[in-house]
């Protein structure tokens, strides 16, 4: 058997897309894995797997109507591991006839603007009844559910090959990570480091300000980068570039993971940023009321806080400092626990149940 990934964004390390693909893979019973990425993506890609650059991002659409209507026609299971409304419309209108049951499935992160198509959705679900919708959070699945899908939630899958041992380490510097994006609350990463600057502050602060995977900012990015550039901060060291894997860990180790995240844009949905800082030991200063806080307060891992503001940020930070080691290691904790809820297993026991893979001693003891 086969299983076909469907990633249009996976053209480098930006963005989260090649971790989670690459937890998928590690994960997957079976040896035939066909990725179909965006151009430049074999670059960045090794070990299990055939990574096939497939897709121009300004064709990227009618590129994926061609590709499904394909594979539709073909042996083997389809994942699409960062499916949206457009995934779904396109599935319904190249399928002649009903789709089979266990053949595709959309892993959906959020449900956002989703709500606002309620009723298109809810059409697809009555013409597609075995479209296998895969959710991160309950109410993702319920959202789902209610409109005549067939959903379930599935941890989101965090790369085993991440999830390592770390040491605690003393504090050494503020961390910002991942790409500049709106509702991350770059722009109160600005506010912070102009902030600091002017009240003559110390604090190393590494912020990485990179693209997302689609390799360009935004007007509104671009002018909060020209303002962080223009703080004068000295201890400010300003990543552009997109890192490694290992180099992008690194940076979290003895640090103190700042995220303003949207509480709105982050209320229910998973932040792989978050996965990662806690997997090395950093506490986090998490917006509250959303599902970072939640994880955040559970395993005392950092600090929540509703004020946003350089002088909420700074009280947040100031707590943590006050007791780092102990911050710290409620991260390891946190770490330590989400490894398991976050391996690639409940999403190929969502995918392969049917098939038989999953009954031998062999596959389960891979799973995990």
């Amino acid at each position: 058997m086969i299983l076909h990934i469907v990633e249009p964004t996976l053209n480098s390390y930006a963005g989260h897309c090649h971790s989670l693909v690459q937890a998928i893979v590690q994960a997957a019973p079976v040896e035939q894995v066909q990725i179909w990425a965006g151009k430049g993506g074999e670059k960045y890609w090794h070990g299990k797997g055939q990574l096939k650059s497939h897709f121009f991002r300004p064709l990227r659409r009618i590129q994926a109507f061609f590709l499904y209507r394909r594979l539709l026609r073909q042996a083997g299971k389809v994942l699409l591991p960062t499916a949206g409304t457009s995934d779904l419309m396109t599935l319904d209108w190249v399928a002649k006839g009903l789709i089979p049951a266990h053949k595709i499935y959309l892993y959906i992160h959020w449900v956002g603007a989703k709500a606002l198509k309620a009723d298109k959705l809810a059409a697809i679900a009555r013409h597609q009844p075995n479209l296998e919708i895969l959710c991160t959070t309950p109410s993702g699945t319920a959202f789902f559910g209610a409109l005549g899908f067939r959903a379930r939630t599935v941890s989101y899958p965090h790369s085993a090959s991440l999830l390592q041992d770390h040491q605690v380490s003393a504090f050494s510097h503020l961390v910002v990570a991942g790409a500049a994006r709106a509702d991350k609350g770059f722009e109160r990463i600005v506010d912070l480091v102009e902030t600091l600057a002017r009240s003559k502050a110390v604090w190393p602060i590494l912020v990485q300000s990179s693209t997302t995977h689609h390799d360009k900012y935004s007007p509104e990015i671009r002018r909060l980068i020209d303002r962080l550039t223009g703080a004068g901060y000295a201890p400010l060291t300003l990543q552009i570039n997109t890192l490694t894997p290992a180099n992008y860990l690194a940076q979290f180790h003895g640090g103190i993971s700042i995220q303003p995240y949207s509480e709105s844009d982050f209320e229910d949905r998973v932040s792989g940023v978050a996965l990662d800082a806690l997997c090395a030991a950093c506490p986090i200063v998490a917006t509250a009321n959303t599902w970072l806080a939640r994880m955040v307060c559970r395993y005392r891992a950092g600090v929540v806080t509703s004020d946003l503001s350089p002088a909420g940020l700074i009280a947040a930070v100031e707590r943590i400092l006050s007791d780092y080691n102990g911050y710290a290691q409620g991260a390891a904790n946190a770490g330590h626990a989400l490894n398991s809820q976050h391996s690639g297993s409940a999403m190929m026991a969502a995918i392969f149940e049917d098939s038989g893979l999953l009954d031998s001693e062999k596959m389960s003891q891979k799973l995990e």
